[in-house]
């Protein structure tokens, strides 16, 4: 099949990746070229080339003339710079009309809008609980699109969706290293945001009495110099953006991978990734992560009640979950989180999609 994959256009998707939609639309590109597939990818400039059969790189936002750069209602850059970059990407899928499938791994409108003129099927993978621009694309979308939600959790909350949403678990990547030794410290992965929870993780490392690793890009540059720099030194650390290979061995040489998000995600890649490298992970009951997280991968703990009961409760799970055996965590994320699965409930999504459109067999 010809898979145009349309990604985020915040980001280029290279790494060290800026999140998990960067990390999912690359293993999966990947996976699908190892399959034979070919791969359209539009996405940001500097992007990898080496994911995609073809990269074409999304339109930048043209200068502004001075008169227009005054108006007074002028969106905010970021706004500007998705419409441009989706436009394009849409014009030129209409101008070439050569792919079997259209999947659209974007937060934006815009492709879902345009998808009824399309000539192919368009698949949606919803990375995020809902929003109204989302919504709107939903709304606008032609009556052929397909949803995809990363777990249970977050589809229930799709309730605008004019067809149920097809459920297909992230995957992670296996590099064949196996699981780690791990250490004594723990470790904590993630963009640094007060809805990622790093905060929590300081405290409820501090109540297992174990020094902490914190390891992600700095997203939030008020709060973090706010929350997080003050705790730095000593026991807590912050080792940077790292790569993917930097942080699989930072993971393997930790005993357990705290994961405390402060609203419900809809997945929890970093949780996988951590079962993969075969280091048990504690992580807040929240979204989509209980569905995953079972007592063979780690503990799950109650998201409710304050900041220092749950701190409490993470901590004391934390020394529990350092005993688990680590080949065990890994076996068990092999089962049911590899990538190869992943990426082979995508393709026979597209061929059911296709060949429902008339496409070929």
């Amino acid at each position: 099949m010809r898979i145009a994959m349309l990604a985020t256009s915040r980001h280029p998707i290279a790494e060290p990746y800026a999140g998990g939609q960067e990390s999912h639309t690359a293993l999966l590109a990947r996976g699908l070229r190892r399959m034979g597939h070919h791969v359209r990818l539009y996405a940001r400039a500097g992007t990898d080339p080496d994911l995609a059969d073809e990269l074409v790189p999304y339109v930048d936002l043209p200068a502004l003339s001075e008169v227009a750069a005054l108006d007074h209602q002028l969106p905010e850059p970021d706004f500007l710079t998705d419409h441009a970059a989706f436009t394009g990407a849409v014009a030129d899928l209409l101008t070439r009309g050569d792919v079997d499938v259209v999947h659209n791994q974007s937060l934006h409108f815009l492709p879902l809008a345009f998808s009824a003129a399309l000539a192919t099927p368009v698949v949606t993978t919803l990375h995020t609980p809902p929003f109204p621009w989302m919504e709107l694309g939903v709304a606008l979308a032609g009556p052929e699109s397909a949803y995809v939600c990363v777990s249970r959790a977050n589809a229930g909350d799709w309730t605008t969706l004019p067809v149920p949403a097809r459920i297909i678990l992230n995957g992670v990547e296996d590099d064949g290293l196996g699981p780690g030794a791990g250490g004594e410290h723990v470790v904590w992965t993630g963009r640094l945001t007060p809805d990622k929870g790093a905060d929590l993780a300081i405290r409820a490392a501090r109540r297992a009495g174990r020094r902490l690793r914190l390891a992600g890009p700095v997203s939030d540059r008020a709060w973090f110099d706010e929350v997080i720099a003050p705790e730095l030194g000593g026991d807590v650390e912050h080792v940077g953006h790292l790569s993917h290979a930097e942080l699989a061995s930072l993971v393997r040489a930790s005993a357990v991978s705290l994961v405390t998000p402060r609203w419900d995600e809809p997945f929890g890649l970093v949780a996988a990734e951590a079962a993969m490298w075969g280091t048990p992970v504690v992580a807040l009951d929240r979204g989509g992560l209980s569905e995953f997280v079972t007592p063979e991968i780690g503990l799950l703990v109650s998201a409710d009640g304050d900041d220092e009961a749950v701190a409490d409760l993470l901590g004391e799970a934390v020394t529990r979950a350092a005993r688990l055996p680590r080949w065990q965590v890994h076996a068990a994320a092999r089962r049911d989180l590899h990538a190869d699965r992943m990426v082979d409930d995508y393709a026979a999504l597209y061929r059911e999609l296709v060949l429902d459109h008339g496409g070929p067999s």
